[in-house]
């Protein structure tokens, strides 16, 4: 077996998100050859096919993106952040640090650490993003504070969100192991003439197109290996021929206890 995740899905499984929230409404592509050394390397070989439920045309998802910066101040506190009334840094006040822009990385790293939203900072700007999945969504922001004051820009105010179609899901994990959600049917139709040797489970993030990553953003994605049996992904056949509809009945991660 021979998965291999990348940096931002190590990143996530660390702070705040497992793997079936950061590959929710994600999708599977297929190549042929040996996958490459690291799931941040650039894909290689052939595409043979995107796998989404149905074999259904893929929309990929972007997430709607709000913001919050820090405008004044040089001592106080940011209590609350709160997205559609909802208190994304429920474990305590973040108080100010030296700058402005530094108390803005701090705020940004509390959200992470709760792991209901997504955030990213440049100067005193904190950028927001849902969970994979949530997609479209106009939710308020605001903060409540001691001293300092902020503006605010409301979810899909920044970025739009635009919801992904026929995008994969995962189950609920039973035992340390995650599976493919049993309602749904995962399947795609050949793009190209080859043998499938290893596969890339990227996130729904439309911003990753499969290319190296040496920096931010760190995308979540999942590699590993195809074969008839014994492999992380196991199809009947791996001889994929253009518009060939192949199915995967199943598919599971295993977090081992030790």
């Amino acid at each position: 077996m021979s998965i291999r995740l990348s940096t931002g899905a190590r990143n996530l499984l660390v702070n705040g998100q497992g793997l079936q929230g950061m590959f929710n409404k994600g999708y599977i592509e297929i190549y042929t050859g040996s996958q490459p050394a690291t799931a941040d390397a650039a894909k290689t070989g052939t595409l043979l096919g995107v796998v989404t439920v149905g074999s259904a045309a893929l929309t990929k998802e972007t997430r709607a993106t709000g913001s919050i910066t820090l405008a004044t101040g040089s001592s106080g506190s940011v209590n609350t952040v709160t997205v559609g009334g909802k208190n994304i840094i429920p474990d305590g006040a973040v108080p100010y640090n030296t700058s402005l822009s530094q108390t803005a990385s701090d705020l940004c790293d509390a959200i992470n650490r709760n792991g209901i939203m997504e955030a990213t900072v440049s100067g005193a700007v904190v950028t927001l993003k849902g969970r994979p999945g949530t997609g479209v969504t106009t939710e308020a922001v605001s903060a409540t504070y001691t001293t300092l004051t902020g503006t605010y820009v409301n979810m899909g105010s920044g970025v739009a969100g635009v919801a992904p179609v026929n995008a994969l899901t995962l189950g609920v994990p039973v035992a340390g192991v995650i599976a493919k959600k049993v309602s749904e049917i995962w399947s795609f139709n050949g793009v190209a003439n080859g043998t499938a040797g290893w596969f890339r489970f990227y996130s729904s993030d439309t911003g990753d197109t499969g290319a190296a990553i040496s920096g931010a953003p760190y995308y979540p994605r999942m590699d590993g290996s195809i074969a008839v049996s014994g492999a992380d992904l196991n199809l009947s056949n791996i001889a994929i021929t253009t518009s060939s509809p192949n199915t995967i009945d199943t598919f599971s991660v295993t977090m081992p206890a030790s």
